[in-house]
């Protein structure tokens, strides 16, 4: 009877820790990767939320340091026209601050392409990614924008404090303006 070297049994046992190990979305390699280059022009799919946006590679990204009204749902049925084309709902002053929200973010980013940046902490306690988001196109910080407009209110989170001042300005203008959530 032939004995089984010991380097066999580690071998085995690392083996089944790798099998057991729950996965990810992306590989442990991307996932603790430096190397930002994936975010630097990633187009948004869909807006899920004020603060929370899906890219393509269906990843869902939350936004650092604002914290969205009560979540608004959006009608799933969508009204077209004659040729197919969907009709966009006119915002009005009566309309609830939790859709006003939710459709500036959406006409904001849906479709559009957007550059991720991460700080300290890149993960929430749901297995979303944390990220500041800025439009390719001009290099708004959206991030700053919501809340600025009114349509959120200001959270931060140590550690991510990397745009802190940035997003307290914002939210400073958006009280002094009185806008939005921010108005009295």
């Amino acid at each position: 009877m032939k004995t089984i070297p010991p380097y066999i049994h580690l071998i085995a046992t690392f083996g089944l820790i790798l099998i057991s190990t729950p996965s990810f979305s992306e590989s442990p390699a991307e996932f603790f990767s430096n190397n930002d280059d994936n975010y630097q022009n990633v187009l948004v799919e869909k807006v899920l939320s004020v603060d929370t946006i899906l890219i393509q590679g269906e990843k869902r990204i939350r936004l650092i340091g604002l914290k969205a009204p009560a979540s608004f749902k959006p009608k799933q049925i969508i009204d077209r026209d004659q040729n197919g084309f969907v009709i966009e709902e006119k915002v009005e002053p009566t309309t609830p601050i939790e859709e006003q929200s939710y459709q500036f973010v959406r006409q904001l980013l849906e479709g559009k392409k957007v550059r991720l940046e991460f700080d300290a902490e890149r993960v929430d306690t749901d297995h979303k990614t944390l990220a500041y988001v800025f439009l390719v196109k001009d290099d708004l910080f959206v991030n700053a924008e919501i809340i600025r407009q009114g349509f959120a209110n200001l959270q931060i989170s140590p550690p991510n404090t990397k745009h802190e001042k940035e997003l307290r300005a914002a939210y400073k203008e958006a009280s002094q303006e009185q806008r939005g959530l921010q108005s009295k």
